[in-house]
């Protein structure tokens, strides 16, 4: 198996990209015809057939605005390079500039490492993100565009509408859930919900850093990522016109599933304060502690709800994993939710 480059682009090239965030005047207008730009849309899977063609089909069908050279960007972290057939059949249908790379090393921030490294190589203006187990809709890349050029914001993101498999027990798909968050278009939003998928990035922001790989199998690497631009000075906006579909398999649609990630997205988030600043053992141990109340709170919160049925005592259960998970985070302890794969 060659891990090397196995489709070819059309070889354009764009002005070179750095670290440091874009740097713009208080009164720096946004010009009304936006100049061309390369945009490099980056995807990685492993072991997700159906989900990658669905995503390829998908990506054949965007709304390309006629400013932007759109080229994708596939990252197999399957070793076996199982994904090959897939890319190989959207290759002629898809119409933009493809490239496939394998990376055999397992790990999600090593393979987004190996696709921003193929996806600066083209140097583009902007890199997006969206996953295996998604797809956009067919304006969602024309709407990021848009938002971008009229508030020239350094990243651009919009919601993730979750898609139930039939079956899928009616109380696991209420409200609360499954469902991610919604601002007003144009709008500046917190840049900790920012993730790799269904996002625009100018490439100029990408830290040096990139995606933290001792993060392999545990998740969280994007809060890291996105983290490192906010304290650059990155500005996150947000577009609510600018719809992916996360598709939810019945393996995830469960609540053994829920209160694991909840617990994952806990500890990662204390990580985040762990790789970052290095904190002392003061620090840590008021995490530790902050952590706990939040668990203790939570418990409290369930038992008085359990009355409103399931749905409700597991939303409010979420509040305890996340605790939980900050104060195992805050005392390096990893959760490593990325060693089973769910989907196809």
């Amino acid at each position: 198996m060659n891990n090397g480059i196995a489709t070819t682009t059309d070889g354009r090239r764009a002005a070179g990209t750095t670290s440091a965030v874009h740097e713009r005047s208080q009164d720096e207008e946004p010009t009304s015809e936006p100049m061309p730009a390369d945009v490099a849309l980056c995807v990685i899977t492993f072991r997700r057939p159906e989900g990658l063609a669905r995503l390829l089909d998908a990506l054949g069908r965007l709304e390309v605005p006629a400013a932007v050279r759109l080229s994708v960007v596939v990252v197999d972290n399957d070793p076996a390079g199982s994904a090959r057939a897939v890319v190989d059949a959207a290759v002629t249908p898809l119409a933009h500039p493809l490239r496939y790379v394998v990376e055999p090393a397992r790990g999600i921030p090593l393979a987004r490492n190996r696709a921003l490294q193929v996806a600066l190589e083209l140097q583009p203006q902007f890199i997006a993100w969206i996953d295996d187990d998604e797809h956009p809709e067919p304006d969602w890349l024309r709407n990021l565009w848009e938002t971008q050029n009229a508030t020239d914001a350094d990243v651009v993101m919009g919601p993730g509408v979750p898609s139930f498999e039939p079956g899928t027990p009616a109380w696991i798909q209420e409200p609360g859930l499954f469902d991610h968050v919604h601002f007003q278009t144009g709008r500046d939003f917190p840049y900790f919900y920012a993730r790799t998928s269904g996002i625009l990035v100018r490439a100029s922001v990408v830290p040096a850093e990139r995606f933290d790989e001792r993060l392999a199998l545990t998740g969280g690497e994007d809060r890291l990522f996105f983290t490192r631009i906010h304290r650059a000075g990155g500005r996150f906006v947000w577009d609510d016109r600018a719809v992916v579909h996360d598709h939810i398999p019945r393996s995830r649609a469960t609540s053994g599933w829920l209160i694991r990630r909840w617990y994952r997205t806990g500890v990662t988030r204390s990580l985040t304060m762990v790789y970052l600043d290095r904190p002392g053992a003061l620090r840590r141990a008021r995490r530790v502690l902050g952590g706990l109340a939040m668990a203790g709170g939570g418990l409290v919160r369930t038992l008085v709800g359990v009355r409103r049925g399931r749905t409700e005592v597991l939303r409010r259960w979420r509040i305890v994993m996340l605790g939980l998970g900050a104060a195992a985070g805050a005392l390096g302890i990893r959760y490593e939710e990325y060693r089973s794969v769910h989907g196809s």
